[in-house]
């Protein structure tokens, strides 16, 4: 077989295998280091090495490398960090020159809800053009503008360049347990500050249209809305990685089979149009050779190489499809320099280029998708095949002769089973790790979806786009149109028969060593080894859910105040019970923390339906996300003040019981006392109206109070004079200073107190004066714009609990921001 390359001690997949390893390492730190001293650092090291080795061994070709790992990782990612607006601009107004460089992204607004007279919301990229103060040109930013009009929507397109009056904020997210990175999102795609169009005198200015690949992109997807399609959006998505204008029941269902993968541009569509492109650039290559008597051989691979970066651009370049781009070089080129190149070093090389080029990659979970399901095929077929085998030289020699159709045919399809088989085993482990869970009727349909996809419906896309003004182009466009629709209908039909997604929680230790070694016998070891079908026993704890068996719990009472930003979600569990307070806002673009945030952290935690949701009162940034949250979700029921509960129980299915002072419950060991509201014939949209409820567990308090005034702290007051001290108290209204009265303080008597706001919120929450008179009274203060989500976690027998701050975690990007802004926290343990 021979050697690929010769560097000394180490092979080269070693090599590589480390210099990845030690990109990915930094971003493990929770603050990066200074270059000077990481790069003294392993000067020293190797110093020491050579002293005590001094017979050449592995050790320095090793230290070098990896030196150059973490150097890379450290100056790209602290040149990434320097590229974003400074904390102290943080919500500063501009008026900006910039270009358009992203497909704008257009959403109907609720215009009874939401704003006065009719408008869109409009999310795009732009490009600073001209110098604005300390925003130098080139910078990326992730604009909204609200309320957009029918003109402004014929203007605003890819490539159009605008004078706009825009207000900037810091990228940030809010930072939550089984919460996606929003922060860690901007970070890795460059975007130097986030903003919307502010009410201002200056209007918007059209400056004119520009070229580029934006307006190509835009044009071409314009071209399609033109047309009589039936899935007009699944085609725009395939195409051009636009998954904006996918109908609710279009997500929906791709979300709970377990398919919406196929539409996020990733190795399976690269991969099929460069193989399409092999195949067509083949058949050109031969047509040459019979009329020239030459075949130009690099032709095949040189239309791949161009059609893959050109699909890439056209796919607006996410990361997922570069990753893909990438490994798919190495295999065309290993192609056409026929050189053996072994499949780890492919792998390897692969992953180094993706993290040379992006060094955070390795913390999205796309990474870890594409890079196991390649992985899982590695491995699946053995791992010892080469790129370019000694047979494909014989069959160009003519040494051996290809097999019948009718036995190439059946085996071909064959190993396409077991390549799908492969990649979905193979991604169970990343999908129990990174979403709690995962869907095994999407394996199933997978099955059937990925091969219908790649073999008839990208094929007809890709020469529908190059022909799309032919009558041969519109003929294909409209058979992937059918063909998708026929997909969608099979997947709606096949939903309520295959189990859908299946949570399990956070990943226990017992349940990730199970999976872990039912994957790797399966994956590693050949058919007819004895204690290979072992690996299907180890894979027995996945049907859990299926069976509807208890979750192996942690014990005690958890009590989290999840980081919705201006908002308020609490979540409430126990082994025995576990219950919702407020479901966090819903924003004009549809987002809703109850879908987004809520949802995946009760997931995480094996928490399905729930008890109890306790809707405060019917202000957006509280009732907001109910509907979100409960997609999917058996709810048992609901409380909420006075006829609030008429609004939200017909669209929830579920009877609503109005919260009464005096009034008990009891939800296994869990026990709710409403204090607030006094009386029924309330509507339940006033912020005096919220339900304030004591909720006790074997001796611990917590109050929660909803948007009440100080007028309502009074009364309060009043009605119970013998009330005792709490354990934790989430401030009124936010930490607003109409409420927090002294008056609270000295009734309530809290040990905590949980402001849960927006980080430099317009509104101003918490006010100083109330946090100065928390502290003042020796309160423990706890907000979530500065920590992100906070927990606490209580066992039996012990009144001190367990403090987590989500943004702890180890993420220098965390870090980034001041101590005095940010506080400290995270998911690591504080006393």
């Amino acid at each position: 077989m021979g050697k690929v390359l010769s560097l000394g001690p180490v092979g080269p997949t070693t090599l590589l295998g480390v210099f990845s390893l030690s990109i990915a390492t930094i971003g493990l730190l929770p603050k990066l280091p200074e270059l000077e001293k990481l790069l003294g650092a392993y000067l020293i090291t190797v110093l020491v090495v050579v002293l005590a080795f001094p017979r050449r061994g592995p050790w320095i070709p090793l230290l070098l490398v990896s030196l150059a790992g973490s150097s890379w990782a450290v100056w790209s990612n602290q040149k990434a960090l320097d590229q974003r607006l400074p904390l102290w601009a943080h919500g500063s107004d501009h008026s900006l020159e910039v270009e358009v460089v992203s497909l704008p992204e257009t959403r109907s607004t609720d215009t009874e809800h939401w704003q006065r007279g009719p408008g869109n919301s409009v999310r795009f990229q732009a490009k600073v053009l001209s110098m604005g103060g300390y925003i130098v040109p080139g910078s990326l930013l992730y604009l909204t503008w609200y309320r957009a009009g029918p003109d402004v929507l014929a203007r605003l397109r890819g490539n159009s360049r605008w004078l706009l009056p825009v207000r900037l904020k810091r990228p940030r997210g809010s930072v939550n347990p089984n919460g996606f990175d929003y922060e860690g999102w901007l970070l890795r795609r460059g975007v130097y500050a986030t903003g919307y169009l502010r009410p201002s005198d200056a209007q918007p200015e059209w400056l004119g249209q520009g070229w580029g690949l934006a307006r190509v992109r835009d044009g071409l997807r314009n071209s399609l809305r033109g047309q009589p399609y039936v899935r007009p959006a699944l085609i725009a998505a395939l195409l051009l990685g636009d998954r904006s204008g996918l109908s609710e029941d279009e997500r929906e269902t791709l979300q709970r089979t377990g398919t919406a993968h196929l539409l996020a541009i990733s190795g399976l569509h690269v991969g099929m149009v460069a193989g399409f492109l092999l195949l067509i650039g083949t058949g050109i290559a031969r047509c040459i050779g019979m009329f020239t008597g030459t075949s130009p051989r690099a032709l095949p691979v040189l239309l791949a190489l161009l059609g893959v970066l050109a699909y890439t651009l056209l796919a607006g370049s996410p990361l997922s499809a570069q990753r893909a781009m990438v490994m798919t070089w190495v295999l065309l080129l290993a192609l056409q320099w026929r050189r053996r190149i072994g499949a780890g070093f492919a792998f390897s090389l692969a992953l180094a280029l993706v993290l040379l080029i992006q060094p955070l990659a390795f913390y999205g979970v796309g990474f870890w998708l594409s890079f196991g399901a390649v992985a899982a095929l590695l491995l699946g077929f053995g791992g010892r095949q080469v790129i370019v085998r000694e047979r494909s030289r014989q069959f160009e020699e003519g040494e051996v002769q290809p097999a019948n159709w009718w036995i190439g045919v059946p085996r071909a399809f064959v190993q396409l089973l077991r390549s799908q088989w492969l990649v979905a085993l193979g991604l169970i482990l990343p999908s129990v790790i990174f979403f709690s869970g995962y869907s095994s009727g999407g394996m199933v349909l997978n099955l059937l979806a990925i091969p219908w996809l790649a073999l008839l419906i990208l094929p007809a896309l890709m020469v529908g786009a190059l022909l799309m003004h032919t009558a041969l182009g519109q003929l294909c466009l409209h058979f992937a149109d059918w063909q998708l629709d026929l997909l969608l209908r099979l997947l709606d039909k096949a939903e309520g028969i295959l189990p859908s997604w299946q949570a399990l929680g956070l990943p226990q230790g017992w349940l990730m060593l199970t999976v872990t070694a039912g994957c790797l016998l399966l994956l590693l070891m050949p058919r007819g080894i004895p204690g290979r079908n072992l690996g299907w026993l180890f894979l027995l704890p996945l049907i859990q859910p299926v069976l509807s068996l208890p979750t192996p719990g942690r014990e005690g009472f958890t009590f989290t105040a999840l980081d919705v930003g201006q908002g308020l979600a609490l979540a409430l569990y126990s082994p025995q019970a576990n219950i919702v307070f407020d479901a966090g806002p819903v924003s004009p673009s549809g987002w809703s923390a109850g879908n987004s945030i809520v949802a995946p952290f009760l997931d995480g935690r094996g928490l399905g339906a729930l008890d109890a949701l306790i809707v405060s009162h019917g202000d957006r940034d509280h009732a907001g996300g109910v509907e979100g949250l409960l997609q999917g979700r058996t709810l048992r029921s609901l409380y909420s003040p006075g006829l609030l509960g008429n609004r939200l129980a017909p669209s929830l299915g579920v009877p609503s019981t109005a919260c009464i002072a005096g009034a008990k419950e009891r939800f296994g060991d869990i026990h709710v006392r409403w204090l607030w509201p006094e009386q029924m014939a309330i509507n339940g949209e006033e912020n005096d109206h919220s339900c304030v409820a004591l909720v006790e567990w074997r001796g611990v308090r917590l109050l929660l109070t909803g948007d009440i005034s100080s007028a309502v702290e009074r009364r309060l007051s009043l009605a119970f004079p013998q009330f005792k001290s709490v354990d934790v108290l989430v401030a009124p209204h936010h930490g607003s200073k109409t409420s927090s009265s002294k008056v609270l303080l000295h009734w309530a008597k809290p040990k905590r107190v949980i402001f849960s706001a927006g980080f430099r919120h317009h509104f101003g929450h918490p006010h100083a004066d109330v946090v100065a008179r928390y502290r003042e009274a020796g309160v423990q203060i706890f907000n979530t714009a500065q920590s992100g989500a906070i927990e606490f976690h209580w066992n039996e027998g012990f009144h001190d609990p367990e403090i987590f701050h989500a943004r702890s975690a180890p993420r220098f990007w965390y870090a980034s921001h001041s101590d005095e802004e940010e506080g400290r926290g995270g998911l690591s343990r504080r006393e």
